[in-house]
């Protein structure tokens, strides 16, 4: 059979499946190289725009200025970026931006982003952005910018421990003993025997200064107070002694539960005494023999129709109503007339004898005169909890509202005085208490604040503690404290062992308050210049201890963090003052107290993607603010 003609077309069928083997080899080559090409100009532009926020990252790290208080900044235009073997990227070019994002009020932190574009050839482009934020002043332990204690060098020294992160502008002095430190610690100069000290993180020397805030930068909170009702102007601005308001955290069980932890159970009151009733305010010791001179302390005796024992001051000892009162609370007459007659320290020597800050519930048969509560039943009586006097003989508790919620009145026969620190109870309320002067503080906190007084002094009057135990780590409550001046710890009748005989060859010192310690939980700024202790140095000594060891006022447990312009004493090596028991909470970085003032160092935080397409970087700031 003739197949010459079949052969023909096999061999044109075998010609035609190579040639298209080879085509579909050249386009598969093709698209191959223009895959690479299409990758690397994605990896150049990918890399350009990462590299592109770490150039900004760097220069807003050295000039926070940079950043604008509101919409954007473009601090990188068009510029190219070279790679780490000194080549330039072909045809890439980088553009960045900068500004303030996320909620910009400052009330819980500060954040930025900085936002970089990449465009390469045939308009390749990546967009990448990185969220910061602003270092708050609450994350540290301890930061000083002056290492100067009483004139001379401050050192960390006798074995003590510091739990958070530590700063100074200054040198870091170790002294004799070491000291042990559990987070980071930084210096914008050097450490000084750095070899004694233990560092179970790292430590930083000659890093970049940081600046305290300054009454103008504080400006702002007179106004978030204000909004709210929250700001006060108290008649003094003077030291700790001159002292004529304070502040009393209040936290209230509102729903029985058995707590006072909630959301809504935590508020504040504010009393202001009259005129040259300083002493009366802190709760001092007279240190007279006098009865009459003791108007702020005293013990407790039955009364009729309570199961109850009442407290009276006192200066009302003395007086027939009281002698009456007691007798027919069970005293014997003979009993009731030598109660009557007793001696200050008879009567401070008495179980469960103790003080009370001036305006304080339990003051009530000194707080109460006929010309105030012509009704004798009203005035002649035993004070507890409940006796609130919101006028009284030696000042008065400010008025929050005379229509208060319900849930609060339902409960609290104090609630016309009770300023909530719940949203709930007062939608205008950012987180800000405001007094234009020298304030005192006390009580128990449920919620988050800041208290900053302005041109003055704060005084830690009797123990500041939260509802919910830091050590829980919930972080539910948090307080920031800032004084112009300092922060002191009041040597009163409370925070004081008092020499209960009053006599100066007597060495019989008691202990007045509920616990022997100060407590103080919270962020305390100490602007100019420091957190320290009223006549740390004098007073008794020895006459309690603290961890086993004789100090004269016992612990000072600190839980919380010290930020001050250079340290304050709290006490001495010869038994005067207290020891210091301090204690980090993390929340003051995680959490920060409202609007509390912020390093200007920037940190990153996130990062996020951007869709190139139809970008436009106005629109993305106006979208990723609020």
């Amino acid at each position: 059979m003739n197949r010459r003609g079949f052969a023909l077309g096999l061999a044109l069928v075998f010609t035609i499946a190579i040639g298209a083997l080879a085509t579909s080899a050249i386009i598969l080559s093709s698209n191959a190289t223009m895959m690479a090409k299409a990758s690397d100009r994605q990896r150049d532009v990918t890399y350009a725009a990462e590299a592109a926020l770490e150039i900004a990252k760097s220069r807003v790290a050295l000039n926070a200025a940079l950043v604008p208080d509101t919409g954007e900044r473009q601090i990188i235009t068009n510029q190219t970026i070279t790679e780490a073997d000194g080549t330039t990227l072909p045809g890439v070019t980088v553009n960045a931006w900068v500004g303030p994002s996320g909620a910009t009020s400052g009330e819980s932190g500060n954040f930025i982003s900085i936002v970089a574009q990449a465009i390469g050839p045939r308009n390749a482009t990546f967009v990448r952005r990185l969220e910061m934020s602003d270092e708050s002043f609450a994350k540290y332990a301890y930061w000083s910018n002056v290492e100067t204690l009483l004139g001379a060098t401050n050192s960390f020294s006798g074995g003590e421990s510091w739990w958070g992160p530590v700063w100074s502008n200054d040198v870091i002095h170790i002294g004799s003993g070491g000291a042990t430190f559990h987070d980071v610690v930084g210096t914008a100069q050097t450490i000084s025997n750095a070899n004694k000290a233990t560092f179970l993180k790292s430590y930083t020397e000659n890093g970049s200064s940081i600046a305290l805030p300054t009454a103008a930068s504080l400006s702002s909170l007179s106004g978030y107070a204000s909004a709210a009702g929250y700001s006060f102007t108290p008649p003094t601005s003077g030291d700790e002694s001159s002292v004529l308001m304070r502040v009393e955290f209040v936290s209230t069980d509102l729903d029985a539960d058995g707590d006072s932890t909630d959301d809504n159970e935590g508020f504040f009151r504010v009393y202001q005494a009259n005129t040259g009733q300083q002493s009366w305010l802190r709760g001092d010791w007279p240190g007279t023999s006098t009865v009459t001179d003791y108007t702020n302390c005293g013990d407790w005796h039955d009364v009729p129709g309570s199961k109850d024992q009442k407290f009276f001051p006192a200066a009302v000892h003395p007086t027939s109503w009281f002698r009456q009162l007691v007798q027919s609370g069970g005293l014997k007459r003979f009993q009731a007339r030598a109660e009557s007659s007793a001696t200050i320290a008879t009567i401070m020597q008495h179980s469960g004898a103790r003080c009370y800050l001036g305006g304080d519930p339990h003051l009530v048969a000194v707080e109460r005169t006929a010309a105030l509560y012509p009704n004798a039943s009203d005035r002649e009586k035993g004070g507890d909890d409940t006796t609130f006097t919101p006028v009284g003989a030696y000042g008065a508790w400010k008025l929050y509202s005379s229509t208060p919620n319900a849930a609060v009145s339902a409960v609290r026969g104090d609630a016309r005085y009770l300023f909530p620190l719940y949203r709930g109870y007062n939608s205008s309320y950012k987180g800000v208490l405001y007094f234009n002067g020298t304030v005192g503080v006390s009580g128990t906190v449920g919620g988050a604040a800041t208290l900053y007084a302005r041109g003055g002094d704060i005084v830690l009057l009797d123990d500041l503690r939260y509802a919910n135990d830091p050590s829980l780590a919930t972080c539910a409550d948090m307080l920031g404290l800032i004084a112009d001046n300092d922060i002191v710890v009041a040597d009163n009748s409370l925070n004081t062992p008092e020499n209960v005989s009053a006599y100066w060859w007597s060495t019989k010192y008691q202990s007045l308050d509920d616990t022997q310690d100060m407590y103080v939980q919270g962020v305390l700024m100490a602007l100019n210049t420091s957190f320290r202790v009223q006549n740390y140095n004098s007073g008794p000594r020895n006459a309690l201890t603290c961890q086993g060891d004789a100090i004269g006022r016992g612990c000072l447990y600190l839980t919380g963090g010290i930020i001050e312009n250079n340290p304050g004493p709290v006490g001495t090596n010869y038994g005067y003052g207290f020891d210091k028991e301090y204690g980090y909470d993390a929340c003051g970085a995680t959490n920060p107290p409202p609007f509390f003032p912020s390093t200007g160092h920037f940190v990153a935080n996130r990062y996020f993607e951007v869709d190139p397409v139809g970008f436009n970087i106005t629109s993305l700031f106006a979208a990723i603010t609020r």
